[in-house]
């Protein structure tokens, strides 16, 4: 069996079961109590801004209702930009959306103000290394000075007692999922299709984000935010926003 590639996440993602979730989650949840707050607080409403992982546009027309007219959503799947689009035109909201590979930009150098990843999709990246590719390109196309937002999960927060100490055991003595590249992955079955996702613990994101250059301004747990309503934490557990800055 071979390991998971980011084609094969990519193809998951242009499913269209897995589309339609995530535009019912565009038209049905919105913008999270916890992103408004953070998004609202780090960025400003004239800057340029890009977002990653866009989906069917949760975030990036969130956004637009809050009065951000500089943001552009971008994700890897043609079938999400698709639906984000159609979207748009039927809320009249002028948001440009394009494909886009997170661990290759196509933009110059510190051309936005910002970037944001939201819900956890730098997570499923899979490997460390394009995931540290990826926090690179979010700081080459950010201005010096400007501000990353994103989020992952984190494993010693609210995972199951006893997993990942099962976890790490099946991987010492090589029982782990043989699709599985690093201690951490998780691929799950859902209702849409089987999802990847890595679960790192907080020390691992300090790491990479040292090693991308970039600088960490805060960090907290969703639940320290603000208190969701339940049709978001029914749609996400518990995550861990990252606030980062490009430094001068």
């Amino acid at each position: 069996m071979n390991r998971i590639t980011p084609e094969e996440v990519k193809t998951s993602f242009r499913e269209e079961a897995a589309v339609s979730h995530y535009e019912a989650a565009t038209i049905n949840i919105g913008l999270w109590r916890s992103e408004e707050a953070v998004l609202r607080r780090v960025f400003k409403t004239d800057q340029t801004l890009l977002e990653l992982g866009c989906g069917a546009g949760r975030i990036a027309l969130g956004m637009w209702e809050l009065g951000f007219r500089g943001i552009l959503g971008t994700d890897l799947s043609r079938e999400m930009i698709t639906a984000a689009r159609r979207l748009a035109a039927k809320l009249g909201y002028s948001v440009p959306l394009r494909v886009a590979d997170a661990t290759k930009l196509p933009f110059e150098d510190h051309m936005f103000a910002g970037v944001i990843f939201g819900f956890n999709g730098l997570m499923q990246i899979p490997t460390r290394e394009l995931r540290r590719k990826a926090l690179s390109e979010m700081r080459r196309v950010t201005e010096s000075g400007g501000h990353g937002v994103f989020t992952t999960h984190d494993r010693n927060v609210g995972s199951p007692a006893g997993f990942w100490e099962a976890e790490q055991i099946r991987w010492a003595q090589g029982e782990q999922d043989a699709r599985l590249n690093e201690f951490g992955d998780r691929i799950t079955a859902s209702d849409h299709g089987d999802i990847f996702i890595h679960i790192p613990d907080r020390q691992e994101i300090i790491e990479d984000l040292k090693a991308s250059g970039w600088t960490i301004l805060e960090d907290a747990m969703r639940s320290e935010i603000q208190t969701e309503p339940d049709d978001v934490r029914e749609f996400s557990v518990d995550c861990r926003f990252w606030v980062v800055e490009n430094p001068r």
